[in-house]
């Protein structure tokens, strides 16, 4: 018979010190372990717009990317890796949250910033002890889009100067994007680090390189931007080797997306989902589970980066990923393929055509558009033959496939965005041309429509990207022309009649581009890009009444954006309706209260209409945002000084003036504010400078001269 022990309470709490100091012992311990090892750094390199096969370790035989190909053999390469999208944007989210795009809400480019509450692989790995970086070469991964929470540095700083070749487009050279990686390298000591390198190069409009390659890309110039590419990454190879870092640093290689370059109808990029646009290069090299080497036939997905990635650091994954560790594939271990999920809505957003879903299978690829598309990869890799009707038993099973794996997805909406002009016409000199807003389209519409299908558009598709390229590099007549062939021939490429107006605008014809604009919002009336240019035509030409018409409907289409509701203020204090002005100027500060210019503007209203104190709040607003603007301190000034804050109003002056001291205007106004406190010698000085900076403005001595005077009578 077993007797129970009986312990007293103080031998109890003794116990149980000893046991918590035991379990904390080991915890420490095990602490200890994790944070001394040496920890794996990660640099993530993504090849924009760069086909699988156009890499020689993929079979392609006449590029330039042997320092490309020899590296990715010192890993493992992924043989049939698919993006999740042939765009940009939602592609890199897909890549940093293991997560479909309609689960991360970035389904297009320039629409939408990445909700806060979806963890990114940066978080993560920031919150386990990693310095983080990225270095961006275009503006389709502005920080704006919200890929940037968890990165200490996100360079995404693009030149001012036109580029050779690319005629101004808001890109960055891979030379210049590797030069700033490796400075942040070599600055990293002693705590791991995770580093994104985005490389542009590839994207149209293409650029031949013939300083660096001669004549070789003369009649190809794509391959010209690829090799480029692997240049700069050789740079970036050669810098870990020489620091020694590639001992301890895995590397991954992905593509974001594809190029058409002619093959299906399809030059670009973003309208079809077939392998020329999905099929990427995907490789790992650097972790001690990578097998030098293996080549890994499997179907995988981008969507497995963060997850594998996460796996290899042996760090916990988020609660919800779509995609899976390839761990074991990396280890050489066998893995199954999994059926991978790809989608492009610009069809829908660009034209109202249909939108196009995709699954892809080890054998099948079944697309989902008007009309349905099945194609055998194994016996037709070039998806050259349509066996929807032919194969209907495989068709359906893939339909089915295609709806069952929807129905895993945790969808999310991306939050709302409000780009600049700046940002937009960014977007748009790198050809994504867009006339609406993705969250007004009513997704309903899609499925309770017969929309056209984007294969019966393509010629025109060619032709639009021509035109578009024209125009951005100033060729803007030939651009008309194709522009105006697309839109005589049919009224369902809205795109194209978006851009017509555009080019019309740019050319001076207003009236033209107003008839365009006004036509196509009776087809697409949530066109806000579309109508907010409108409204600016129309304030441009003096018509501020039907300026205002459109910017008030403008305003009753989500999202409530504060550049809205500035150009109907403006538009309403041309028209002297200066109570309704106001209020639209508040309502653009309520909404974007760091808009300078609304309040700069709201405070020069107020102060024409004698109301300096409410003035005085806009300008020290402006200030808080833009503390070196040198006009938010002269308005200041002048406000203050109209409420009798004249020694306030003084210092502010002065600051204008610190800021700009060859303005005119600025040393005039505080001279005069001097005299009018009798700070007569200070007042003379700077009428002085006044009277130097405008020699022929009389004003300047009158005042000197009066206040001489007065200055005697002391």
């Amino acid at each position: 018979m077993s007797v129970p022990t009986v312990f007293s309470a103080a031998k109890r709490r003794r116990l149980w010190i000893f046991a918590l100091g035991f379990v904390a012992l080991i915890a420490a311990g095990a602490t200890y372990w994790y944070w001394s090892i040496p920890r794996l750094n990660v640099i993530l390199v993504t090849f924009d717009t760069t086909r699988a096969d156009h890499l020689g370790v993929y079979g392609y035989q006449h590029g330039l990317t042997e320092g490309f190909d020899n590296f990715a053999r010192r890993g493992v390469i992924f043989d049939r890796a698919y993006a999740p999208a042939p765009v940009t944007l939602p592609s890199h989210a897909t890549m940093l949250t293991g997560l479909y795009p309609p689960e991360h809400g970035l389904r297009v480019n320039g629409v939408g910033r990445l909700d806060d509450g979806i963890p990114l692989l940066t978080e993560i790995l920031k919150e386990h002890g990693y310095d983080t970086g990225a270095f961006i070469a275009a503006a389709v991964l502005d920080s704006n889009y919200g890929l940037e929470r968890g990165f200490d540095t996100y360079d995404d700083e693009l030149p001012t100067a036109k580029s050779a070749g690319h005629h101004g487009e808001a890109r960055r050279d891979g030379q210049d994007v590797v030069d700033s990686a490796v400075s942040w390298l070599q600055q990293r000591t002693s705590r791991p680090f995770f580093c994104w390198i985005h490389l542009y190069d590839a994207h149209a409009p293409y650029d031949s390189r013939p300083d660096a390659f001669g004549q070789k890309f003369e009649n190809n110039p794509y391959d010209a931007g690829v090799a480029w590419e692997v240049q700069q990454f050789e740079r970036l190879t050669t810098f870990l080797q020489d620091r020694k870092l590639d001992e301890n640093t895995l590397v991954i290689v992905a593509g974001d997306h594809g190029e058409g370059l002619g093959d299906h109808e399809e030059f670009e990029h973003g309208m079809l989902v077939y392998d020329t646009t999905l099929h990427v290069p995907f490789i790992f090299v650097g972790s001690p589970d990578c097998q030098p080497g293996t080549h890994v036939s499997e179907v995988v997905s981008l969507v497995d980066l963060t997850p594998t990635v996460l796996d290899i650091l042996r760090i916990p994954q988020p609660g919800h990923v779509s995609g899976r560790s390839l761990l074991a594939a990396l280890q050489g271990k066998s893995i199954d393929s999994r059926d991978c999920y790809a989608e492009t809505e610009t069809p829908f957003l660009y034209s109202h055509w249909s939108p196009i879903y995709t699954v892809i299978s080890d054998r099948w690829k079944y697309i989902q558009t008007t009309r349905p598309e099945l194609y055998d990869l194994e016996n037709d890799p070039g998806e050259l033959t349509n066996l929807a009707e032919s194969a209907g038993e495989e068709c359906q099973e893939m339909r089915n496939t295609l709806e069952i794996l929807k129905e895993t997805f945790v969808p999310m909406a991306a939050q709302n965005l409000i780009l600049t002009d700046k940002d937009k016409a960014n977007l748009e000199a790198l050809g994504y041309v867009s006339g609406g807003n993705a969250g007004n389209n009513p997704r309903e519409s899609k499925d309770a429509e017969i929309l056209p299908d984007v294969k019966d558009m393509l010629s025109f598709v060619e032709k639009f990207e021509r035109a578009r390229d024209l125009g951005s590099s100033g060729k803007f007549e030939e651009s008309l022309a194709l522009l105006k062939e697309i839109v005589h021939a049919t009224n369902e490429f809205h795109a194209a009649e978006a851009l017509l107006g555009d080019c019309f605008g740019r050319t001076g014809q207003m009236d033209q581009a107003v008839a365009t604009y006004r036509s196509l919002l009776v087809k697409r009336p949530e066109f806000s890009a579309v109508r907010f240019k409108l409204g600016k035509i129309l304030s441009g030409q003096g018509q501020f009444e039907q300026a205002v018409a459109e910017f008030r409907e403008l305003n009753k289409q989500p999202p409530d954006t504060a550049t809205g509701h500035f150009e109907l203020a403006e538009a309403l204090a041309k028209l002297r309706k200066f109570e309704e002005a106001i209020s639209e100027y508040r309502r653009a500060i309520q909404l974007s209260p760091e808009f300078v210019l609304a309040n700069m503007n709201l405070g020069q209203l107020l102060t024409a209409i004698q109301r300096p104190k409410e003035a005085a709040d806009c300008f020290e607003q402006a200030i808080k945002y833009a503390p070196g603007a040198a006009d938010a301190h002269a308005y200041l000034m002048i406000a203050l000084s109209q409420t009798g804050s004249s020694a306030k109003a003084i210092e502010h002056g002065k600051q204008a003036v610190a800021l700009q001291p060859d303005s005119f205007e600025k040393r005039f106004n505080l001279g005069i504010l001097f005299v009018t406190q009798r700070r007569y010698t200070e007042g003379i000085a700077e009428l002085r400078e006044a009277q130097r900076l405008s020699p022929n403005d009389p004003r300047p001595l009158q005042q000197i001269q009066q206040a001489e005077a007065a200055l005697k009578q002391r």
